[in-house]
């Protein structure tokens, strides 16, 4: 391992990719919906927001296909990715537009959370060609018939009215997250590939593992990655991203909401109902009754095909919706701190399987980080479902896991040495990383859902919905953390 390394940022050429275009999307409502503040500002200032919507076009979308909402009432937005790209070299002919992300986020007051559940692109339904036929296909295959076909679509498979849509075109998500910054995020593995070194020819990546701040170029790599894992874990990791922007962003944009309005209304277009003050108006007191919920990554049920595509069945779709609309329970508190006392009275390790790491992969790890100024800790047990899988492939290291040292560079721009091993969870696309770093005030350690006493430790858990995404601990002048794969793959224990 090198010494402390701290990645510059880098140019990158704008793609047109769609994964980054939903998280645009996401961010302009997930965001602003972290606060009431936000929505005061909104209903203050309703003409300018307005008028920056009125940037690009509205939509050309039949208003009878979309569900009529009132004051008060719970509204479902679609966000939607045009996945148009022109003839590259590496597409020989220029792709149509296809819906390449469809996320719905339902804001319903009397729910404890704002749902997130991304429809997957590649789920085969029955899809009218523009000759007549029907035959079955990718959902995301109905936008070619326009964005009234694409709701009526989403309408028959999945039952759900959406009250207004949202699109977003070309690349113009990394130049969004410029302009903001950047977005303090978790890498959850290392990301690489060169089209170069010959082979399968598709976007060019180069992302080391670890909780780092992502430029725009970055982000968009990270985000629009699809090659080796599956439909469901690239919804989880743009998902992760979203909510990533909303802890940091948040809190700020009380002082700051003029410049988030500009960004994300020069990134989107919206349906003509969100083109008039008094739809914008009813939004924006629903943002305000909402104010503070977390946000619950609802997964969509879904099998996949021997051609990598997916299938659902009625009664998968009907559970999927449910989820999505019903909401969840809030974090098992009394479950994890009856957890908590059995670890630590005990010394037990819960109902994880896990295994004892190897004692030669411990003092690989320990000279890894040699030079970390500070104490630097590793895990004496590892999931069991991942101890045979090697993840040296992706990283520097030879050893069973992945061990980096790097710099993470504050918002005021003061260097912090951090740290982080990545473990394999034994399934497709499926890492966790413990980390460990003297920033102890970084945006990811802000507002746990719980402290816990675990024998001397105390525990910061943080959840998305049930499921624990992170567990942090303070000692020896620096925080350490567990993160779990984007999924959440890794049980509460």
């Amino acid at each position: 391992m090198s010494d402390f390394a701290l990645t510059e940022p880098r140019q990158h050429r704008r793609r047109w990719l769609a994964a980054p275009i939903k998280l645009a999307l996401g961010c302009l409502i997930v965001v602003l919906a972290s606060t009431g503040a936000t929505a005061v500002f909104i209903l203050e200032q309703v003409h300018t927001v307005v008028q920056d919507l009125r940037v690009n076009v509205p939509l050309r979308v039949d208003r009878k296909v979309l569900a009529h909402d009132y004051y008060g009432g719970p509204e479902t937005l679609l966000l939607v990715g045009d996945d148009w790209r022109p003839a590259t070299r590496y597409y020989r002919h220029a792709v149509p537009h296809l819906a390449n992300e469809m996320l719905v986020v339902r804001i319903d007051p009397s729910r404890p959370y704002i749902s997130m559940m991304s429809i997957p692109r590649e789920l085969w339904v029955p899809i009218a060609t523009p000759h007549g036929e029907v035959g079955p296909t990718r959902l995301n295959a109905a936008y070619t018939g326009g964005l009234t076909y694409l709701l009526e679509t989403i309408k028959q498979v999945t039952g759900l009215s959406i009250n207004h849509v949202i699109v977003a075109t070309f690349g113009r998500f990394e130049t969004a997250i410029d302009e903001l910054g950047c977005v303090y995020a978790t890498v959850d593995e290392r990301y690489y590939h060169d089209n170069a070194d010959g082979g399968q020819q598709y976007q060019n990546i180069d992302l080391q593992p670890g909780y780092q701040c992502l430029n725009g170029g970055e982000a968009e790599q990270f985000v629009s990655y699809r090659h080796t894992d599956t439909s469901q874990i690239r919804d989880a990791r743009d998902q992760a991203f979203l909510l990533d922007v909303k802890n940091q962003y948040g809190p700020e944009l009380a002082g700051n909401i003029g410049k988030f309005e500009k960004v994300f209304g020069q990134t989107v277009q919206t349906d003509p109902g969100l083109d008039s003050s008094t739809e914008i108006l009813n939004l924006a007191n629903l943002l305000i009754s909402a104010a503070g919920l977390r946000v619950r990554q609802v997964p969509f049920q879904a099998s996949p095909l021997p051609n990598g595509d997916l299938t659902a069945t009625p009664q998968q779709i009907q559970q999927s919706v449910h989820n999505f609309l019903a909401g969840g329970s809030p974090p098992p508190t009394r479950q994890t701190v009856a957890l908590a006392h059995k670890v630590g009275r005990r010394g037990a390790r819960g109902g994880l399987p896990l295994t004892p790491t190897l004692a030669s992969n411990l003092s690989a790890e320990k000279a890894a980080a040699a030079s970390t100024p500070f104490t630097a800790e590793f895990p004496r047990v590892q999931d069991l479902a991942g101890s045979a899988f090697a993840v040296a492939p992706h990283c520097t290291t030879q050893v069973q896991t992945c061990v980096r040292d790097y710099l993470i560079h504050a918002p005021d721009g003061k260097p912090y040495p951090i740290y982080v091993e990545v473990f394999s969870a034994g399934q497709l696309g499926q890492f966790y990383d413990v980390q460990g770093t003297s920033w102890t005030d970084a945006p990811l350690f802000a507002n746990p859902n719980q402290s816990v006493r675990v024998g001397k430790r105390t525990c910061e858990l943080f959840y998305v919905a049930a499921h624990l995404s992170t567990v942090a601990w303070r000692e020896y002048g620096a925080v350490y953390w567990v993160h779990n794969t984007l999924s959440d793959a890794v049980g509460n224990g």
